[in-house]
């Protein structure tokens, strides 16, 4: 199966400075369409670069990776499959979020490693999976976590638990 490129781009112009430059102007004319505001940014960095501080480069920079993901989602026709694979990571989001925040910064901290160690975690984890009113997985978990970090007074003791389960998880064989 021969690969066929979108925008009137041959394969053959990935491997040429001027094919490139056909690419180039096709991002250029689909930005545009999405975002003339940002296309006129990208064209005013371009034309001085030295005019760019490096805050407003990595913004620029940021702003245009969406884009740029789209375009050559189209580019490649692989448009439903990278978005296919970003719902999956923003399925995700949550766990990295709760690892980062709540067990790095939070249940590490207030755990200590001879406590984490005197914890019962198959039962810990039973009795938070009652809590969660489903069965437990670390997805549930961060969903919990995130919740119940929304009004923390109230659940004290709901996040004294998952922290404990958290120290113990990462702490213990």
């Amino acid at each position: 199966m021969m690969l066929s490129l979108r925008f009137a781009i041959a394969f053959e112009d990935l491997y040429s400075r001027a094919g490139l430059g056909k690419v180039d102007a096709a991002f250029l004319d689909f930005l545009g369409e999405a975002d003339a505001a940002l296309k006129a940014h990208l064209e005013g960095g371009r034309a001085a670069p030295a005019a760019l501080a490096a805050k407003d480069e990595a913004e620029l920079l940021l702003a245009l990776g969406p884009h740029l993901e789209d375009f050559l989602g189209e580019l490649f026709g692989i448009r439903a499959e990278a978005l296919a694979l970003a719902e999956r990571h923003h399925a995700l989001a949550p766990l990295y979020a709760c690892k980062r925040m709540f067990v790095q910064k939070r249940a590490l901290r207030q755990v200590k490693p001879a406590e984490a160690e005197a914890v019962d975690g198959p039962a810990l984890e039973a009795e938070l999976a009652a809590l969660f009113g489903e069965s437990f997985s670390e997805l549930a978990f961060a969903r919990r976590v995130a919740e119940w970090e929304g009004d923390e007074a109230a659940n004290a003791e709901s996040l004294k638990k998952a922290a404990r389960y958290a120290a113990w998880a990462v702490l213990t064989p």
